[in-house]
């Protein structure tokens, strides 16, 4: 029989899971966002249906690619394959999108309880990440958290004082190399998580091993793209997304570029201009010469561009609520996630370098592309955590003071 604690805890996750899928199956009834024009489905398609890695973009072929990475669309051409209907596979993908938030939400108390010995926080973030979180089978992001949470659980397990288990840590590292194949963006949690536990847990051959698992891992797909795109590159999608979100047209929220036709005009996936320049250029030379072109455009640029990036810094943290009630929850939840990381400081909770490092370093590279809410859900759990942590003190002063009223 399991002890109380245990069996609470048990409890409690299941019941985490069960509001996931319910919640995640009522977004069903909407409209499903997948099929011609998302980039990683056309990948698959091209993947299934002739057996190349190749021809990301709707506005025509330009060949073998990097513009994304390779997991999520070789998962989705196995299902084109398996099922071959587009609407079954939309299906088969938001349903297992689904089952990932739900399991993210599950396991955020178990995180929250390894960052600060209490599950509380956690609850409270499963809840906000659940009423912000969107379906988008089209993209990996459901799947890339829950992968990072299980990396977090698995890794917190398993990284032990004065074990220091190296084959466990190329377990972990295998793992956290198969993020990067998903979204190379994850390395940016995943990395400070590991720094945070081994410097916690005194802790060497463990992230040591973690590391050159991960190098392998990766590699291979780096040798896979030097050989047929001529440069060994982990993705090649920084300059036409840097050009077309950063020109004397731009604006800076992505739906405010579709409603206006800017970033459409300047990105291969809708331009058959820049498709052809694409194909004549190679993608490795498109890239460098559209990152080239915007640094231009930046340097001799700087006032609009500094408004658009603090348009953007803005949008990151606080999404336009045309997006409906999500973006009131990604509001509510960085308001509250600011108190929460003072409080955090100020009671010297070990867990704030992770925190920090990742709500730092990692929105960097988005304050300088047109925003989306989808960028910033990969650390929402994060941001939900602060805030639950926030409402926990919250909680036990109220407890303190009126103990009947929380009974």
């Amino acid at each position: 029989m399991l002890p109380a604690s245990k069996e609470s805890g048990t409890r409690e996750t299941f019941t985490l899971l069960g509001v996931g899928i319910v919640a995640g199956l009522i977004h069903l009834i909407g409209v499903i966002q997948f099929g011609r024009g998302f980039e990683m489905v056309q990948i698959a398609r091209n993947l299934a249906d002739h057996g190349t890695f190749a021809n990301p973009f709707d506005a025509g072929p330009t060949g073998f690619t990097a513009v994304n990475p390779p997991l999520y669309p070789l998962l989705l051409a196995i299902c084109f394959k398996l099922v071959s209907n587009p609407i079954a596979v939309a299906y088969l993908a938001a349903i297992a999108g689904i089952a990932a938030n739900a399991l993210t939400a599950a396991l955020l108390p178990r995180v929250s309880w390894l960052l600060f010995a209490d599950r509380f926080p956690g609850i409270v973030a499963s809840i906000a990440f659940l009423a912000a979180m969107q379906l988008m089978p089209a993209w990996d992001t459901s799947f890339t958290i829950a992968g990072m949470i299980l990396l977090c659980v698995f890794s917190a397990e398993t990284i032990t004082s004065g074990v220091d288990s190296a084959d466990d840590g190329v377990l972990a590292g295998l793992a956290a190399g198969g993020l990067v194949l998903m979204n190379p963006s994850s390395l940016m949690v995943t990395l400070p998580w590991i720094a945070w536990l081994a410097m916690k847990r005194r802790a060497a051959a463990y992230p040591c091993a973690l590391m050159v698992a991960l190098f392998l891992v990766v590699s291979m797909w780096v040798m896979r793209n030097d050989l047929t795109l001529g440069a060994p590159v982990l993705r090649t999608n920084f300059g036409m997304t840097v050009y077309a979100s950063n020109n004397d047209c731009a604006v800076a929220s992505l739906r405010a570029a579709e409603d206006d036709g800017c970033y459409e005009a300047h990105h291969p996936n809708t331009s058959r201009e820049e498709a052809r320049l694409v194909r004549t250029l190679g993608e490795v030379g498109y890239d460098r010469k559209r990152t080239a072109d915007t640094v231009n455009w930046m340097t001799s640029h700087p006032g609009r561009f500094r408004r658009l990036t603090l348009e953007r810094v803005w949008d990151f943290w606080f999404p336009s609520p045309v997006r409906g009630p999500s973006s009131a929850v990604v509001w509510l939840v960085t308001w509250l996630s600011v108190p929460g990381l003072i409080l955090m400081t100020r009671r010297r909770e070990p867990a704030t370098f992770f925190v920090f490092a990742v709500l730092i370093v990692y929105p960097l590279m988005y304050y300088i592309v047109v925003s989306d809410t989808r960028y910033r859900y990969p650390i929402l759990w994060i941001s939900a955590l602060a805030a639950g942590y926030f409402v926990s003190a919250c909680r036990a002063r109220l407890q303190a003071r009126w103990p009947a009223l929380l009974r």
